[in-house]
């Protein structure tokens, strides 16, 4: 592992505004990659780890909200980078569509708030109270314990012998 000591001024809570400095560990990959940014960029390697780091940090920030999180209650968060994946899929799928529909992807608005707005509309054509489509084989919705009738059923109020 390589040291590399460099200087981040993003959201400093000192007046002057100091960078603070550090000193971490990387890769010889991740020395190389950067050795070439700042190659190509014209700034220091500090400088541009600093820049990089400061560039993700609302990443950063939903990833630490997110393991906060699944240390209180890791179903919700489960379901949480479930819902996630799938708004992914959505948004791959639409540039998928457009790929097909020979539309340039640069139309296609990628916005949260509209695969919501999606979601709800679609969820709002379901009908409502369970009827509806329903899977063969599947429970009824209903109280029946989830047991389905099966077959033929037997005539009631006969007389015993």
């Amino acid at each position: 592992m390589l040291h590399h000591t460099f200087t981040t001024s993003d959201d400093m809570t000192d007046t002057a505004q100091k960078p603070i400095r550090l000193t971490i560990s990387i890769t010889p990959e991740v020395h190389a990659a950067f050795t070439r940014l700042s190659a190509a960029s014209g700034q220091s390697m500090s400088s541009c780890m600093g820049e990089w780091l400061g560039d993700t940090l609302d990443a950063v920030e939903y990833t630490a909200t997110l393991m906060e999180k699944a240390r209180m209650a890791p179903k919700m968060v489960m379901r949480e980078v479930h819902a996630y994946a799938l708004g992914l899929v959505d948004e791959t799928g639409a540039v998928l569509n457009a790929m097909r529909s020979g539309q340039p992807i640069t139309d296609i608005p990628f916005t949260a708030q509209k695969v919501r707005a999606d979601r709800a509309a679609a969820a709002s054509d379901e009908p409502k109270g369970g009827g509806g489509r329903r899977r063969a084989g599947s429970p009824p919705p209903c109280n029946t314990g989830g047991k389905v009738p099966s077959g033929k059923r037997q005539a009631r109020g006969g007389k015993s012998t």
